[in-house]
């Protein structure tokens, strides 16, 4: 089974909420536009933090490096240091490196570099780290040894050897490269013992390491912190779009229904108006007046123009009924003054043979129903000249319904075949005009639909389930069910199918009485129709529907 998709209607509602809906979409991606805003400041914020860190780090450093090689200055032993075992002076060395690095917690590491290299180009060197490289050999304490130095490293020693004076840049790309003792700050500065009567004399290089464990794990921290910072406040937006959303959506919500509320109470009651009875236009006009406007101009407009379009459907309704029920007594009246004629003619020429023939009996007779057929037509013809009364009673379907069978039978073609089983109806509530026209209206619509050598039947009984029913059957050309349609409802035609109006006005009297009428196609050819309305159930005294 193939499902097919609807798609909704496209209502003022439906309307107000997609542009509320966009509305705020289009709010939301303006007010998400900050957090990569947000996300750009904070980017900057860290690197301008790490920098202004790395600088401070770098002069604190250089500043502490600089107070150990003053100390360090302070030490005349070292002139008198040489290669080979230790001795007291290397113990006092080794002692004071021993107090610089484990009694301070920025130091990491010291070395002291003698200038003078061996011929192997081995440096004297005293050394120690608190916290060793992982390819290094664990140092027990500061020791000395013949060191040589490669790369970069070399190249800064030379320099310093050579110049006695640190290279900024040198010192930075050396720094920046990889460090044999670990990740650390590393400062490289000259070593000038001061002698009393030689001044400053230079003995080598001073390589402090400086610890940036700390440096780092407060980056870390920060950059952490950073990041919650930024989930927090991509939590708030969402948080605040979420509760935003859902009170604007509400918020907006009623206010478009209670905005568009009158147009929809209105355009109900237009949809209903197809669907609307006969019997129930009071109502529907009543429901009408009983639309709230709001104070809205258009809603107001709408709903005037409306009522008076209700208010001047009925009179358009009974002018259409006077007018067709005028037509029809017309069509009637055509149907009776060709036997009319043929009836007053053969009077007068049954009174020339009676005054010739001394009025036998047999010129007596043929006159006696000349004007029997005469005065019935006209008779039947004056039933439904009455003018109409608005009061329901008790209503005897039975005369009426002869009267028009004869009327109808008067001007059926030549050669038409009548087929009548009248049972004896009971009677029903009602209009006695309204349903005495109901009839006129369905046998003056078959008569002229009545084919030469043609056939008209009339079946009326009363079945079991409480119901008069009156069947119409003429023959003719085959009809569709489309067109048995268009019958009941000329005015929704697509096609221009005969503009009968007959059909569809009994059909509404049915109806405004609780009864329906059925147009189907004959199966050999032509239309049955089906009047029924239901019995009385009790005996009611007349009154004015209209009081």
């Amino acid at each position: 089974m193939k499902v097919r998709f609807s798609f909704p209607k496209y209502t003022l509602r439906s309307r107000l909420f997609t542009l509320v809906a966009a509305t705020f979409l289009l709010c939301a991606c303006v007010i998400l536009l900050f957090f990569p805003l947000l996300n750009l400041t904070l980017e900057g914020l860290l690197d301008r933090t790490i920098q202004t860190m790395r600088k401070s780090q770098e002069a604190e450093a250089t500043t502490i490096s600089r107070l150990l090689v003053l100390e360090f200055s302070q030490l005349n032993e070292l002139l008198l240091v040489a290669p080979g075992e230790e001795n007291d002076v290397d113990r006092r060395i080794k002692n004071l490196i021993w107090q610089k690095v484990t009694f301070n917690e920025i130091i990491e590491g010291i070395e002291l570099i003698a200038g003078k290299a061996d011929p192997q180009g081995r440096h004297l060197t005293y050394m120690f780290y608190r916290r060793e490289a992982p390819e290094l050999p664990p140092m027990p304490g500061p020791q000395k040894v013949m060191k040589q130095f490669e790369g970069l490293e070399k190249e800064l020693l030379d320099f310093l050897n050579e110049k006695h004076r640190v290279d900024r840049l040198l010192l930075e790309s050396v720094n920046r490269g990889s460090k044999k003792e670990g990740e650390m700050l590393l400062r490289y500065l000259p070593v000038h013992v001061l002698m009393p009567e030689e001044g400053a004399i230079y003995w080598g290089v001073a390589k402090i390491g400086i610890d940036t464990a700390t440096i780092s794990s407060l980056l870390l921290l920060q950059s952490q912190e950073q990041q919650r910072i930024r989930w927090a406040i991509w939590l708030e937006i969402i948080l605040s779009l979420t509760v935003a959303g859902l009170l604007a959506l509400g918020l907006l919500s009623l206010w478009a229904r209670r905005l568009t509320e009158p147009l929809r109470e209105l355009g109900a009651v237009s949809r209903s108006l197809g669907a609307v009875r006969p019997r129930e236009f009071d109502l529907w006009l009543e429901n009408l007046k009983r639309v709230e406007t709001q104070d809205q101009a258009e809603a107001a407009d709408i709903k005037n123009s409306l009522i008076r379009l209700g208010e001047a459907l009925p009179r358009l309704g009974q002018r259409l009924l006077a007018t067709e029920r005028q037509a029809s007594l017309g069509k009637v009246a055509q149907r009776i003054i060709p036997p009319s004629h043929a009836w007053i003619t053969r009077l007068l020429s049954l009174e020339t043979e009676a005054q010739q023939a001394r009025q036998g009996n047999g010129v007596f007779r043929e006159r006696r129903r000349l004007l029997t057929s005469l005065d019935t037509g006209w008779q039947d013809l004056a039933r439904f000249g009455g003018a109409p009364s608005p009061t329901w009673k008790m209503v005897d379907l039975n005369p009426g319904l002869l009267s028009a069978w004869r009327l109808a039978t008067l001007g059926a073609p030549a050669g038409t075949r009548f087929i009548q089983h009248i049972e004896p109806l009971p009677q029903v509530w009602g209009s006695p005009h309204d349903l005495e026209h109901a009839l006129l209206y369905l046998v003056e619509f078959i008569g002229d639909l009545a084919p030469p050598e043609g056939e008209l039947a009339l079946r009326a009984e009363s079945p079991a389930e409480g119901m008069v029913r009156i069947t119409f059957e003429v023959s003719g050309p085959p009809f569709s069910l489309e067109s048995c349609q268009q019958l009941l409802n000329p005015l929704q035609a697509t096609s221009d199918f005969r503009e009968r109006l007959g059909p569809a006005l009994a059909a509404a009297v049915a109806e405004q009485h609780g009864g329906t009428l059925e147009i189907t196609p004959r199966p050999q050819g032509g239309l049955v129709l089906i009047l029924a309305l239901p019995q009385a159930p009790i005996r009611h005294e007349s009154f004015d529907p209209y009081i």
